[in-house]
């Protein structure tokens, strides 16, 4: 599965936005899947070249998504839910 960024965003690209209005979540309650997904990168960064929540995929209260590029420079999406990852 392909990421849903440009590849030259990558380069500028150390972690996730940190701003909710860019995700549409202007003063909403943010118990869903974007939370868990940053945690996810916090722990996860220091493994991979690049790792940061979609700004492009939605996330949802049951669904998040990531893009992540390895060391080894493969590029994936991932699919986060309460079941787990998912390439």
């Amino acid at each position: 599965m392909e990421t849903d960024c440009n590849p030259m965003e990558l380069s500028g690209v150390s972690g996730f936005e940190e701003e909710a209005e860019l995700n549409g979540f202007e003063g909403t309650d943010m118990k869903d899947m974007r939370l868990e997904a940053e945690a996810v990168v916090n722990d996860v960064l220091f493994a991979v070249n690049t790792m940061f929540v979609s700004k492009t995929l939605r996330c949802a209260d049951d669904v998040a998504y990531i893009n992540v590029e390895t060391r080894e420079r493969n590029r994936y999406c991932l699919e986060l839910t309460e079941a787990g990852l998912r390439v």
